[in-house]
């Protein structure tokens, strides 16, 4: 039993290494390919704890191998866009001066109600008061309102006063 709880708090300490050498980033940051080392490395490290009788650095190595390869494409993506847009994609614009783009947004497999959702969490709760909004490469929407209905703000008061 004194065994287990060693290799879990070894597996634990190198999971948690490796995660944090990733990046600090939340799940709902992380592009696609984060996201499935992620999931890997977590999957890795269970398959360690389950035999006990398997080396442990079975399931290290391959932690490790793949905490590399992140870093490695890391730094691709840093240095080249086209490789960075065929990992992580590209932003797209789905609403533009009010009018939705339903075929953007069946590419992106977003429903209708996902979309309204995602505003109100901006506090924008009809779609005819946006500009423009952008679904971002890891999913998050951007959005910015049409004049009338942006928050007024300290500068737009001086600019009254100015005038």
């Amino acid at each position: 039993m004194t065994v287990v709880m060693i290799r879990t708090f070894i597996l634990y300490v190198a999971v948690i290494f490796s995660v944090r050498f990733m990046g600090k980033r939340q799940i709902g940051q992380m592009q696609p390919s984060e996201l499935v080392i992620t999931i890997l490395i977590s999957n890795i490290a269970t398959l360690s704890l389950e035999d006990p009788d398997a080396p442990l650095f079975t399931g290290m190595a391959p932690i490790l191998f793949l905490v590399s390869i992140d870093v490695i494409i890391s730094l691709f993506t840093m240095r080249s866009k086209k490789f960075r847009k065929f990992i992580s994609g590209s932003p797209q614009i789905i609403i533009n001066n009010g009018v939705l783009d339903d075929n953007k947004l069946r590419t992106l497999r977003m429903s209708h109600d996902d979309l309204v959702e995602a505003l109100r969490v901006i506090n924008i709760f009809d779609i005819s008061e946006v500009q423009f909004a952008v679904v971002e490469t890891n999913g998050q929407i951007s959005a910015y309102q049409k004049q009338p209905y942006r928050t007024v703000e300290k500068r737009d008061i001086e600019r009254f006063y100015k005038e």
